[in-house]
């Protein structure tokens, strides 16, 4: 026996002797054996007992007997009762994954929240059962991966994302759960409520309520509809639900009346006559438009023959009432469709859906059944939430007529009030992305010095996805440097910038142009010239613009060159020489060198600390004078922080939206890969950046990268390309090296 005498009985049950035979036994007791004297409980023992065999029915011994490992590791860098948790979650999670090889992907995203978030495993494994139905394995990975970047080093923020508890954990839940949502559908429902109700309708994503709840069903109120963000667990059927939901709407304006007196009723008689309301408008709209009844019927699905509660009763009557095909079973549904079918003839007149719903309601009253306002949702889920047919009080402070109401009539007020549109920034499906980035946000309050300019997409090349606002952007004044610039620098590199300004001289850069078919010109167009002599001998008059002329090259060129001043410029490229101090001689040359050639050209040095703090100086504008100034920005720059390259393409590409020249050029001059402190991954940002160039080239702007060092190019030569991209080992060379390469690149 390998292990000890002290072991309980409940480490060797039928169930276990038959999951576990041979050398598995024996790995299973010294699993148990371990847990059980580790002063974790008895209760993490006895949770291992009880899961074990379960997992190894699904999943295999092997994987059954390392959650052991597992849970021990949780019960260390947690605590001991997520260890029990987490091996009481275990069986179901293998039941869902069916085989080894996805529980131990599994396992290994929890054992990734536990070495990065350990405070927030309960949180996921409080909801992993939910996250894994709705998102898959595959899913719940990216979306756990991606909390685990989110709020950089807040832990709290983190905390919070895997609680649900963040907008931008529901919109990301939503979106890797495949579901469509009101955001990216917006459009088109603008057109279908066009189309059906002949206007066009004034949308708005729901608020949450006070208490962070987010809206479940639609809702309107002086001409404006509010629509839930998502309707989760109608996966493939958003479309629809939205659309249904909102041609009811549209039957409410079109067939209702007044809004309601609220009086005295109480909370089950105002649902009971909002139902009979929303039964009455659908059935005018329905004989005036009869092929509504596709739209609305399929979300019918209230069952007869559950318990009598109020919820069931009150699905079950809105179905009977518009579903003549249905056969309910209750006698309260059935006086209420033939309440209904009597009153056939008055169903223009609103009034009769309070006749209908007091007597109704009276029912209920009478036979005792329970009905709780708070937790009741309008079925089916295309129907608003009633609020909109009722004449609320204006003032918050009058005293509702049920205390039950009280909450939601404070959240209809709430959403009354607050009628703007509403920030849809993350993970949202803009048509128009370009005229997003048209826009830098510029947002008050200087943060540390700098000051907030942009927010800034990044790639997930985990997830697939592109992060909306993901990035800000912090732009900080230039430090002023040495006056005596520019002097020092013709000192230090007189030769190059006189070998430079000759080439210029002396060989225009750019493709020289002929011109064909002219009425003067140098030489004979050999080709105008034959087509007039084709049109004398057949007796038409000759075109006489027979000559062809060559001009100089029209330049029409935009750079932003953007340099890296992150903590490994500092580095020594000659003795005294910092990395630095080569590229902001070369850019100073580049400088000169487009100022003859007449380009045009920004300067922006860049660096970044997380992606709350991308940091950018600028060194010139486009448009302004290259002068002293320029120079003593250069002179002041100092090497710090990290490399977001990504982000820094993405800034210096939005600066040159604006621009108007033929060609558009992003010069990037770096001494390392992308890199960042909230970033573990090492192909993450690179995957980014490569992202951040391929948009640029959609855009028409072309990406360059020049690679310092004798370790560079290889990471730049993924992003921008091999021919993209140059390296240049000998840095001390870069001043001379970088504007030969740039007239090369513009001729």
């Amino acid at each position: 026996m390998l292990v000890s005498d002290g072991i309980k009985a409940e480490a060797l049950t039928p169930a276990i002797c038959q999951a576990f035979a041979g050398p598995d036994r024996d790995a299973y007791l010294r699993a148990y054996d371990r847990l059980n004297g580790a002063g974790y409980g008895a209760g993490v023992a006895r949770a291992f007992a009880s899961a074990a065999p379960r997992v190894a029915e699904h999943a295999g011994s092997a994987q059954a007997i390392a959650i052991a490992a597992d849970a021990s590791r949780i019960a260390i860098k947690a605590r001991p009762r997520l260890a029990a948790t987490y091996l009481d979650l275990c069986p179901a999670m293998a039941v869902k994954l069916r085989n080894a090889a996805d529980f131990q992907q599994w396992r290994g995203m929890i054992a990734a929240v536990l070495g990065r978030r350990p405070k927030a495993v309960g949180a996921v494994l409080d909801r992993a059962d939910l996250l894994l139905d709705r998102l898959g394995l595959e899913g719940f990975c990216a979306w756990t991966e991606t909390g685990l970047m989110v709020g950089g080093l807040d832990t709290d923020q983190a905390l919070g994302f895997f609680r649900l508890e963040t907008p931008e954990a529901q919109r990301l839940l939503e979106r890797y759960a495949g579901e469509a949502n009101f955001p990216s559908l917006e459009a088109g429902l603008t057109s279908f409520h066009t189309a059906l109700w002949r206007h066009a309708p004034v949308l708005r994503e729901a608020v949450a309520d006070a208490s962070n709840r987010r809206a479940r069903r639609t809702g309107f109120s002086d001409g404006i509809i509010r629509m839930p963000a998502s309707f989760p667990g109608f996966k493939g059927q958003e479309q629809q639900l939205y659309r249904a939901a909102l041609a009811h709407v549209g039957a409410h304006a079109a067939y209702g009346g007044p809004r309601f007196p609220l009086g005295q009723l109480k909370p089950l008689q105002l649902a009971v006559i909002s139902l009979i309301e929303d039964a009455r408008v659908e059935a005018l709209a329905l004989r005036d438009m009869p092929g509504l009844i596709r739209l609305w019927l399929p979300f019918h699905t209230a069952r007869f023959d559950g318990l009598a509660t109020a919820p069931n009763l009150f699905a079950g009557l809105a179905r009977a009432l518009i579903d003549p095909a249905s056969c309910p079973t209750h006698g309260w549904i059935r006086k209420g469709v033939a309440m209904f079918d009597a009153a056939s003839e008055r169903l223009d007149d609103p009034a009769i859906s309070r006749e209908i719903g007091n007597i109704l309601g009276n029912d209920l009253g009478q036979i005792r059944v329970q009905f709780d306002a708070l937790s009741y949702v309008v079925q089916p889920a295309y129907r608003d939430d009633n609020l909109g047919l009722w004449d609320l009080p204006d003032d918050p402070d009058t005293p509702p007529p049920s205390d039950e109401i009280e909450a939601d009539l404070h959240t209809a007020r709430n959403s009354e009030f607050d009628n703007r549109p509403q920030d849809r920034t993350q993970e949202q499906t803009v048509p128009d992305a370009q005229a997003r980035l048209d826009t830098v946000k510029i947002i008050g309050a200087p943060l540390e010095g700098g000051r907030k300019v942009s927010c800034l997409p990044e790639y997930d090349h985990c997830a697939g996805i592109e992060r909306d606002d993901w990035v800000t952007v912090n732009s900080y004044e230039p430090v002023a440097g040495d006056h005596g610039f520019w002097d020092a620098l013709r000192q230090r590199h007189g030769t190059t910038i006189a070998r430079i300004n000759h080439v210029i001289v002396k060989n225009e850069a750019g493709k020289r142009r002929r011109l064909k078919q002219q009425a003067e010109g140098e030489t004979l167009d050999l080709d105008a010239a034959v087509d007039a002599v084709i049109a004398i001998r057949a007796a038409r008059q000759p075109d006489d613009r027979v000559y062809a002329c060559i001009l100089p090259p029209e330049r029409s060129i935009a750079v932003h060159l953007v340099l890296d001043i992150s903590q490994s410029t500092a580095d020594l490229a000659a003795p005294g020489i910092s990395i630095l101090d080569m590229e902001r001689d070369a850019a100073a040359i580049l400088a000169g060198t487009m100022l003859q050639l007449g380009d045009d050209l920004a300067i922006t040095a860049f660096s970044s600390a997380g992606r709350h703090d991308v940091r950018v100086i600028p060194i010139k504008t486009f448009g302004s004078p290259l002068d002293e100034a320029t120079g003593r920005a250069l002179a002041g720059l100092r090497p710090g922080y990290s490399t977001r390259i990504g982000a820094a393409l993405r800034f210096a590409s939005q600066r040159m939206q604006d621009v108007s020249r033929y060609r558009k050029l992003v010069l990037l001059v770096t001494d390392g890969a992308p890199s960042d402190i909230d970033v573990a991954d090492p192909e993450y940002l690179v995957a980014d950046a490569r992202r951040a160039v391929q948009t640029m080239r959609s855009q028409g702007i072309d990406a360059v990268c020049v690679a310092l060092g004798p370790d560079a190019g290889q990471r730049q030569s993924e992003i921008f390309g091999r021919k993209s991209c140059v390296q240049i080992t000998d840095i001390a060379t870069l001043p001379s090296t970088l504007s030969a390469f740039y007239l090369r690149m513009t001729r």
